[in-house]
């Protein structure tokens, strides 16, 4: 059930070809950015999954609490993102194979690769690839030629690879052996190999671990579609819940420029009404204001003339002698004869000009 390395093909020992310039293909490598930490963009060796499904890297779960992308509450603890793990490895696997230098032995790790064994997920040279047929004769390991693996895209390497990989048993009972599954036990929820299933009746019946597998893919799927319908109404209400928000903030944004075209124009009335008050303070004056003016000038000159006459006899009295007395007094005596018959003004009886009102009443309507 096994074969020899497809020919033609280098001999064992002969050295790895060197090629004379690079040919690196990242070709593809864009569809898989989602393999990068959604919170910082960087790769990550160890993604954790969280309960809102986002994939995150250890140093982006600072916060345990709640997820730092959607603010959902963790329900439950991240676990390793596992997929996201195997297909970062399967794509380093690929990226070697279509490498300018291409892959080393996996064993030797000195010859050019020849062959990729899918069963042992290993690289190997010529020699190395006899050895690994005597060792596992009685098993029928699947195996390509590297340069078909170079002529395929990468989608069609991971399409190949993802059946590969196999599950060993758990067991304790065989520690140091890794016996691959075949039986899946649904009391246990988990893949046992043929001797733990047969030692282990009490759990039967069991399942074949492919169809349950097939099961479980199908359980995925129609979750999906679910999920797709409930994502259409979410997004349907996403859409009006926006549309409403657009609409307030259109409504507020209008308002709020009829709010500042409404004060623009009471302060302009405001100003304006302030002028034209002042103007008519100004341009009409009230009847009897002149007179009232005239009438305080008088009586401030009136009283400057008796502090002056009675400074005047104060200062005769006490630094006059009698040849100043003798000339004086005539003249003193008659300017205070004469003051003594001025009478203090009667305060008018002054009323409030109409004016006075009219712009009371304007300002309490301003």
């Amino acid at each position: 059930g096994t074969e020899a390395p497809p020919e033609p093909g280098p001999s064992a020992g002969t050295p790895r070809p060197q090629p004379a310039e690079e040919e690196e293909d990242d070709d593809g490598d864009e569809d898989f950015q989602f393999l990068l930490c959604e919170g910082c963009g960087q790769d990550c060796a160890h993604p954790r999954l969280l309960s809102c499904l986002h994939t995150l890297c250890p140093a982006c779960l600072s916060d345990t609490k709640q997820c730092p992308l959607c603010q959902a509450a963790a329900g439950a603890p991240a676990v390793d993102n596992l997929l996201f793990s195997n297909l970062r490895g399967r794509l380093q696997v690929w990226r070697q194979i279509r490498s300018s230098r291409g892959p080393d032995c996996s064993r030797c790790r000195t010859e050019a690769a020849l062959v990729w064994c899918s069963d042992c997920e290993e690289f190997f040279c010529a020699r190395c690839f006899e050895e690994h047929q005597w060792w596992h004769k009685k098993k029928e390991h699947r195996f390509r030629r590297v340069e078909e693996l170079r002529a395929g895209s990468v989608q069609q390497f991971l399409e190949d690879t993802k059946t590969s990989c196999s599950l060993f048993c758990s067991s304790p009972s065989h520690p140091g052996e890794s016996r691959v599954c075949s039986i899946y036990c649904p009391r246990c929820e988990r893949a046992l190999c043929c001797p733990c299933a047969l030692l282990d009746t009490a759990h039967a019946p069991f399942r074949d671990l492919r169809a349950e597998t097939h099961r479980r893919q199908d359980e995925l799927c129609s979750l999906r579609r679910d999920l797709r319908r409930l994502r259409g109404s979410f997004e349907a209400a996403l859409g009006r819940l926006r549309g409403e928000a657009a609409r307030q903030e259109e409504q507020r944004e209008r308002l709020r420029e009829r709010v500042l075209a409404s004060c623009e124009r009471l302060q302009q009335l405001v100003r304006r009404e302030a002028e034209e008050l002042q103007a008519l303070l100004e341009a009409r004056p009230e009847r009897g204001r002149s007179a009232l003016a005239e009438e305080l000038r008088d009586a401030e000159g009136s009283l400057l003339r008796l502090e002056a006459a009675e400074r005047l006899v104060e200062r005769l009295g006490r630094y006059g002698g009698e040849q100043e007395l003798m000339d004086m007094q005539p003249f003193v005596k008659a300017a205070l004869l004469d003051l003594q018959r001025l009478r203090p003004p009667q305060a008018p009886e002054l009323r409030e000009p109409p004016h006075f009102a009219l712009c009371r009443a304007r300002l309490r309507a301003l």
